[in-house]
Formats: C-alpha cells, sequence, structure tokens
C-alpha cells in the first residue's frame, strides 16, 4: 500500500511540474552600449508578452533607438536556458 501511495505521489508532483510551461523575464537596457545596469521588468508567459512590455518600456524611456532589451527564457537565479529578442 505504501508503494502504490508513493507512485501516485510521484505521478502527481510530475504533472504539476509539468505545466508550468516557459517563461520569459524582460531586460530592458536604456543605452544599449551600456550593459552593466538592466531594468528587470518582470516575468512573463510568453515570448511575445515579454517583446511587447519591454517595447513598451524603451518606449516610455524615449530610448527606442538608443536602447535595447533582451528576453530570457526560464531564468532562475539570474541564469536563463537561453535569450532572445
Amino acid at each position: 500500500m505504501n508503494a502504490l501511495r508513493f507512485l501516485a505521489l510521484a505521478s502527481l508532483l510530475a504533472l504539476v511540474a509539468g505545466c508550468g510551461g516557459d517563461t520569459y523575464d524582460s531586460y530592458v537596457y536604456p543605452d544599449k552600449l551600456e550593459l552593466d545596469d538592466p531594468i528587470a521588468l518582470g516575468q512573463f508567459p510568453s515570448l511575445q508578452a515579454c517583446r511587447e512590455a519591454s517595447l513598451a518600456k524603451l518606449k516610455a524611456l524615449n530610448a527606442e533607438s538608443a536602447g535595447d532589451y533582451v528576453c530570457g527564457q526560464n531564468c532562475h537565479d539570474h541564469t536563463c536556458q537561453s535569450a532572445q529578442k
């Protein structure tokens, strides 16, 4: 009986862990030549949402041509699985 409970719990945990999906963290650089201190906008459920928020922040900062951004995929402790625009 204990083995059956363990198997059920392990299956439930695996199912819950797989439901999260990818997340994207936005990092905005008001000056693309100064990459030391990005503005972290937070986490977004899709790459498109991250892009839109990043571009909106650059526009709000009047830094559309001078700035840049990156969307990091599945970031944990400032380390991302991948990064893209």
